[in-house]
This record gives C-alpha cells, structure tokens and sequence, in this order.
C-alpha cells in the first residue's frame, strides 16, 4: 500500500501529472463524484506514458481524491474521503475559492482543542517542556520579520504546548496538522510587521500562563490569541 503520507514531487513526470489533475479535483473542474476523462485523453494531453498516468493516479488515490474500478473507470471521491491534512491538498485547497473557509475550519478545530491543551500543559508541564515553550517563544521575538523563522518559531511555539499536555492525542495533533499551521502562520504574518510584533504579547500570555501553572488563565489567554489571529487571517485572505 502506498504511503499515504507521500508527496507530490513535480520533477518527476507522474509528479507533475498528479499535482495538475490534483489541482482540478480540488478546485472542482472535476466536481465530486465525477469521473475523470478517459486514460487515453490524459495520457494525450500531458505525453506520457500509461505506466507514468497510473503512477499519478496511485499518488492520488492515496490521498483519497480518487477510486479506479474496473469498467466504470477513475471517480472523484466525495470529499469527506479525502485526507485535509495532506500538505498537497491543503496547498491545492489554500489556492482556490475555498481557502477562506478551509482556514476557517482549520481555526475551529484548533479552538477545540488549543485551548484545552494550555489548560492540561499549565496543569502537568515538566519543566523541560516548560524552557522548550520558552525556547519558542524567545525565538518568536527574535525572528526577522519577513522570514521564514517568523511562522516557524510560531510553529514551534503551538507544537511545544501540545507537547506539554500530557496527551498522546495532542501530541499527534500538532504534528497532524503541520503543514495547515504553516500555512496559516504565512497567511496572518502576510498582515504586515505591526500584526506580527503585535501578536507577541498574547503568546507570552499563554506562556506566562503555563510557567505560572495557572490553568484557567493559560486557556483563557490561547483562546483569546485564537480568536484574534482567525479574524487576522480572514482580514488577509
């Protein structure tokens, strides 16, 4: 079975196949439960070979975009089968008409579960995972705005809270939806260095929160910085 995990590598000739036809079902040129055209159209249309078009097709039926069954040919799976957190398909769905609101739910499901991470990190945190909170949060000040370091370090930050919550299923959380975090982290700095420098004072909040191991406050303070970065967000898209 192949890797669900693999991603799409545009050097490669089935790579580039995979990621123009990905593009299309995401964006709904080839709608949900659609079947896509014929092998030989695609294979006539990009040149290459049948070997290089099943090669595509395997990269994205592991990504739950597609299903090929014999005799009704390649259908595009409802949507509820394709895997969101795949950084292929966050990147498709970020540069099409549905962004906005695929940034929105990523902010849901983060709200219902960041915050309650901050409560549980501030209530059992090591003092190890307590300095790597920190070591992030320093590396935020620190970050040139206009660099990568400036979401990384933000990256970090989030991914060291969930860290320190003392669930195994938080933990995984934060590596789950990496690539989505990422993306959202360009979008709001993308705002402008006053947002960026102004984001600050509300995740040393949350630290403060934890250092001090006060619950309540830790989960106040990240449900607030969540709140202000999904407007944030909406307000660059």
């Amino acid at each position: 079975m192949l890797d669900s995990k693999r991603r799409v590598t545009k050097r490669s000739l089935y790579g580039q196949v995979a990621n123009a036809l990905g593009e299309r079902i995401v964006s709904g040129v080839y709608p949900e439960g659609s079947v896509l055209p014929q092998e030989a159209i695609i294979m006539n249309e990009f040149e290459i070979s049948r070997t290089a078009l099943r090669e595509a097709f395997k990269v994205l039926s592991a990504k739950g975009l597609i299903e090929s069954r014999p005799k009704t040919g390649t259908r595009v799976n409802p949507k509820k089968y394709w895997n969101m957190l795949d950084p292929d398909i966050l990147n498709w769905s970020f540069d099409t008409s549905s962004g906005k609101e695929l940034l929105e739910d990523l902010f849901q499901i983060r709200q219902a579960i960041e915050p309650k991470a901050a409560y549980l990190a501030a209530a059992n945190r090591t003092e190890a995972q307590l300095a790597a909170i920190e070591t992030a949060y320093n590396k935020m000040e620190a970050a040139t705005y206009g660099t990568e370091e400036t979401f990384y370090s933000d990256l970090e930050f989030h991914q060291a809270i969930l860290d320190a919550s003392g669930n195994a299923f938080m933990e995984s959380f934060g590596i789950m939806i990496e690539a989505a975090l990422i993306k959202s982290f360009s979008v709001t700095t993308s705002r402008g260095e006053e947002y960026w420098l102004a984001s600050l004072p509300m995740h040393k909040a949350v630290y403060l929160g934890i250092r001090d191991a006060n619950p309540e406050r830790a989960r106040f303070e990240m449900s607030s910085l969540l709140n202000v970065t999904d407007e944030g967000a909406k307000q660059a898209l």
